[in-house]
C-alpha cells in the first residue's frame, strides 16, 4: 500500500462480514497466498483516496527468493502477522467485550497514527465493530461507557484517546 489505509476483511456464509486486518501506507498485503500458490480470499477495500502498487507475482517470487535481505524481512513479516492475529483471536475468544474495544481502540491508533491518539475517523463504527467481532450497537454502548469513564473523548466522529493508560490495563 504506498498511500492511504484499507481494511482486508472475510464475509462468512450468513453474509457477516470480520475484518482480517487495517492497513496503512508501507504495508504489505496479499503476499501470503503468493508464497502458498493459492488464491487470495479477502477482499481488500481502500477507506480513503489512496494509491496500491501491483507487484507481478512472479517478479515478487523472483525478488523474495532472489535477495536474502528481502526473505529476512517477509518472514519477520509474516510473523509479525501470524503473532497479532492469534493475539486477536485469543481476544475474540477470552476477553471481555471491554477489553477487546480496548485494545482494539490502542492497536488501531497505534497502526494509523503513532504520534497522536485519536482514531481514524476513516474508520466507520461498523467496520470497528466488525474488527472486534460485535454487534454495532454494543460497540456503542461501551464506546459510551468509556466516554463517561474519561476514558475517550468523541468529538465530530473522532475518538480521542485520553488515558492511554488505563485504557490498556482494564481488568473486566
Amino acid at each position: 500500500l504506498k498511500s492511504g489505509k484499507l481494511k482486508t476483511y472475510k464475509v462468512n456464509e450468513d453474509g457477516k462480514e470480520y475484518i482480517t486486518s487495517f492497513n496503512s501506507a508501507g504495508e504489505y498485503f496479499g503476499y501470503l497466498p503468493l508464497f502458498e500458490n493459492s488464491n487470495y480470499t479477502d477482499t481488500a477495500e481502500m477507506l480513503e483516496d489512496g494509491e496500491i502498487v501491483l507487484i507481478p507475482k512472479d517478479e515478487f517470487l523472483n525478488m523474495v527468493f532472489g535477495d536474502l535481505k528481502l526473505s529476512t524481512k517477509f518472514i519477520k513479516i509474516i510473523a509479525e502477522d501470524l503473532t497479532e492475529k492469534e493475539e486477536r483471536l485469543l481476544r475474540l475468544a477470552y476477553d471481555s467485550l471491554r477489553k477487546r474495544i480496548a485494545k482494539s481502540l490502542l492497536e488501531i491508533q497505534e497502526k494509523f497514527d503513532k504520534e497522536n491518539l485519536t482514531m481514524s475517523p476513516s474508520i466507520t463504527r461498523e467496520d470497528f465493530a466488525r474488527y472486534v467481532g460485535t454487534a454495532t450497537e454494543s460497540l456503542i454502548r461501551t464506546l459510551s461507557d468509556f466516554k463517561a469513564e474519561k476514558l475517550i473523548e468523541i468529538k465530530d466522529g473522532k475518538i480521542q484517546i485520553i488515558n492511554k493508560e488505563k485504557l490498556s490495563h482494564l481488568l473486566y
